[in-house]
């Protein structure tokens, strides 16, 4: 990745599948609150991949143009410096700032807090 340049503002999504995806700023988006004993990249329970794997995976996607899930989002409805909530798609979002996209491709989505 260290000669990686992107070709365009975010990742490729298959927009037949996501027709509602949306290009948002990546400023936009509040960054993900975790313990840091969490850390940022977990392993996924439900297909068993290591964090290790899933940011391969992801990075891969990146460098080869593939067509990756857009991350989820939510209006944040509390004025603050962003307007967007994640909810879905940590791994896709942190790695988009890392590989130098400035914006990120995301569906809007709902949220059962109070400020969401």
């Amino acid at each position: 990745m260290s000669s990686f340049v992107p070709s365009s503002r975010s990742y490729r999504v298959d927009l037949q599948k996501f027709p509602d995806c949306s290009c948002v700023p990546i400023d936009e988006v509040e960054p993900v609150k975790r313990q840091l004993s969490h850390g940022i990249f977990n392993d996924d329970q439900e297909t068993g991949l290591t964090a290790k794997e899933r940011v391969i995976n992801i990075l891969l996607g990146f460098v080869n143009a593939s067509a990756l899930p857009p991350v989820e989002i939510v209006k944040v409805s509390v004025v603050n410096s962003h307007a967007y909530r994640l909810t879905h798609g940590a791994h896709r979002f942190y790695l988009s700032i890392a590989a130098g996209f400035t914006h990120v491709p995301a569906v809007k989505g709902f949220s059962f807090d109070m400020d969401g």
